[in-house]
């Protein structure tokens, strides 16, 4: 699977409990963190397929992860447990979804394993994958529908706001000032407006000109 498909899935697992937005963003990024051993593409094709799914995909990591992650999250287990579980079940995910050589218990152990050995390589890679991938879709629209959230919230939660309202609004909605279809909601009075009666500033928050005109008066 992808980095973002692992990223995915660590969303998921952030919506296990309650947590703040700091604990979703490191439990899913830790879903994530293990194909950091696929920058070995930037030395090359051979420096790829020597150490992607080798160099980070093993339990020396995960350990490594759980340390310094206790170090973070020592006060919060539930965020810690699930740092650490999030970056494990990478290691499995991959194990059901990618038909390639991988080395778990380095290291203190070389044992290979490999799916591909026990299966063929088109079940592993096309059948398992897509289901994984229909999962991740399933999982994002839930979250979505549930929290009003999604992983972009990692990044910026008004960016977040503003693409989902961007992408939602129009179907639902018309400008509060005239018949256009909306494209965003006002953060302030939470009316929606089209892009001719509202403003977006440089943090991504919306403000309509009825809410900029009484911050303007009030200043």
């Amino acid at each position: 699977m992808s980095p973002v498909g692992h990223l995915q899935y660590g969303w998921w697992f952030a919506h296990w409990r309650k947590f703040d937005r700091r604990e979703r963003a490191a439990i899913a990024l830790a879903g994530a963190a293990c194909d950091l051993d696929g920058l070995s593409l930037l030395w090359g094709g051979d420096a790829y397929y020597r150490y992607h799914h080798i160099l980070f995909h093993n339990l020396g990591s995960l350990l490594v992860i759980t340390v310094v992650t206790g170090l973070f999250f020592w006060r919060k287990p539930w965020a810690w447990l699930l740092v650490s579980f999030s970056f494990g079940m990478h290691i499995v995910e991959d194990y059901f979804t990618v038909p390639w050589d991988m080395l778990p218990w380095r290291p203190f152990g070389n044992m290979v394993v490999n799916l591909d050995n026990h299966l063929q390589a088109w079940i592993v890679q096309y059948v398992f994958q897509s289901v994984a991938m229909v999962g991740v879709f399933a999982i994002t629209v839930w979250i979505y529908t549930r929290y009003r959230r999604t992983a972009i919230e990692i990044v910026s939660p008004a960016l977040d706001r503003l693409i989902l309202n961007y992408a939602i609004l129009p179907w639902r909605n018309r400008c509060a000032n005239c018949s256009a279809r909306p494209h965003f909601r006002c953060d302030v009075c939470g009316r929606p407006f089209c892009a001719r009666h509202s403003k977006v500033d440089g943090h991504c928050l919306v403000r309509c000109q009825e809410c900029l005109s009484t911050v303007a008066k009030a200043n």
